[in-house]
C-alpha cells in the first residue's frame, strides 16, 4: 500500500486512475478546488486553491508519489483569454506543489507531472523523449511553460518526472467518441492534407503506465504515454473507418475544418497541426504496450462501449 496524491484528480483521465489506485490497496489524497464527498475509507479529498501554501501542504509529508494533472482542457479557442487560462491553470499549481515539496521535511519520492506531446507541435520527424527540438506555436510554448514551472524546483529527495501525454483514447470521450459515430456514417475523411502526424494511446495503457513508472526505482526524467505507433490523419481516419465497416469517408478540407472547429469552440490547430510523437525509453526500460496498434485499439474500445 502507497500513499499517493493527485492534483486534477477529478477529470477524466484522474477518476480512471484513482479507481485504479484504490483497488490496489492505495491511500489516494485528491487534491480538488470543490469540496466533496466520500464512502471510501481510503479515498480523501483535500481542499485546495492550486495558488497558495496553505494546510493541504501537511499531506506531502510522507507521501509516496504525487502525480499532477491540474490544466483546464485544451478544447476551446485559443483567443487572448484562454490562452491566459490554459497557461494559468497549469503553472500556478505545478508552482505551488514543487514549492511545498521544496519545503517538505519528509517530501514525496516521486513528483510526476503532466505535460504534453504538443512540445513537438508542427516538426517534421519523430520526436522521442530525447529529443530536443521543439515546436514554436502556442501548446508548444505552453508545454515549454509548464515543464519549466517543475524543473525550476530543486528537490534532491524527490524523483521528477515530466510525462508527456498524447491524446487518450476511451469509450466514453474524447477523439473516439466524436469519430467513431461520424465514421460509420460515412463522414470520417481525411482531414486537410491528411499528412499530418497524430499520436495516440488507448487508455488502458495510459493506465498501466503511470504504476509502472511508480514502480521504478530510478525512472528517468521524461517519459512519453504515446503509442510507439503514430500515424498520419489520413491513415488514422482510414483505420476508424475500417473498424466502423465503412468503406467511404468524406474528406474535410483545412478551409471547412477551420469552420467546423469554430463552430464547435475548438482551436483549428487541434485538427490541422502534425504532432509527430513517439516513444523508446518506456520500450527500452521494459513496459510493455497492450495496445501499441491502432486497429487493435479502436477494436478494444468497441468491445466496452458495446
Amino acid at each position: 500500500m502507497a500513499k499517493i496524491i493527485v492534483a486534477g484528480g477529478t477529470g477524466n483521465l484522474g477518476t480512471k486512475l484513482i479507481e485504479g489506485f484504490l483497488a490496489n490497496g492505495d491511500e489516494v489524497y485528491v487534491l480538488s478546488r470543490q469540496k466533496r464527498r466520500t464512502e471510501n475509507p481510503k479515498l480523501n479529498f483535500v481542499l485546495w486553491d492550486g495558488e497558495h501554501m496553505d494546510s493541504w501542504t501537511s499531506i506531502l509529508d510522507g507521501a509516496d508519489t504525487l502525480i499532477n494533472l491540474s490544466g483546464a482542457s485544451i478544447n476551446r479557442v485559443f483567443n487572448e483569454e484562454n490562452k491566459s487560462l490554459l497557461r494559468e491553470s497549469r503553472v500556478r499549481p505545478t508552482s505551488v506543489l514543487g514549492k511545498a515539496i521544496q519545503q517538505a521535511s519528509n517530501p514525496p519520492r516521486l513528483w510526476i507531472n503532466a505535460s504534453g506531446v504538443s512540445i513537438f507541435n508542427g516538426k517534421g520527424d519523430l520526436k522521442d523523449e530525447e529529443s530536443t527540438d521543439f515546436g514554436s506555436d502556442f501548446l508548444a510554448n505552453l508545454a515549454k511553460d509548464w515543464e519549466a514551472a517543475c524543473l525550476k524546483w530543486e528537490a534532491p529527495k524527490t524523483h521528477q518526472v515530466i510525462l508527456r501525454i498524447a491524446p487518450v483514447l476511451m469509450a466514453e470521450s474524447g477523439m473516439f467518441a466524436e469519430l467513431y459515430p461520424l465514421a460509420k456514417l460515412g463522414l470520417a475523411g481525411t482531414v486537410g492534407s491528411g499528412k499530418q502526424i497524430v499520436s495516440w494511446i488507448l487508455l488502458d495503457d495510459f493506465l498501466r503506465l503511470i504504476p509502472w513508472i511508480i514502480s521504478l526505482n530510478e525512472p528517468d526524467p521524461v517519459y512519453h504515454a504515446c503509442s510507439p505507433n503514430p500515424l498520419s490523419n489520413e491513415e488514422f481516419m482510414k483505420t476508424i473507418r475500417t473498424v466502423a465497416g465503412s468503406s467511404i469517408g468524406l474528406p474535410l478540407p483545412s478551409f471547412m475544418a477551420k469552420i467546423g472547429a469554430r463552430v464547435k469552440g475548438v482551436d483549428p490547430t487541434l485538427l490541422l497541426e502534425s504532432v509527430p510523437v513517439t516513444t523508446k525509453l518506456t520500450l527500452e526500460r521494459g513496459f510493455k504496450f497492450n495496445f501499441p496498434y491502432l486497429q487493435l485499439a479502436l477494436q478494444q474500445l468497441i468491445l466496452k462501449s458495446t
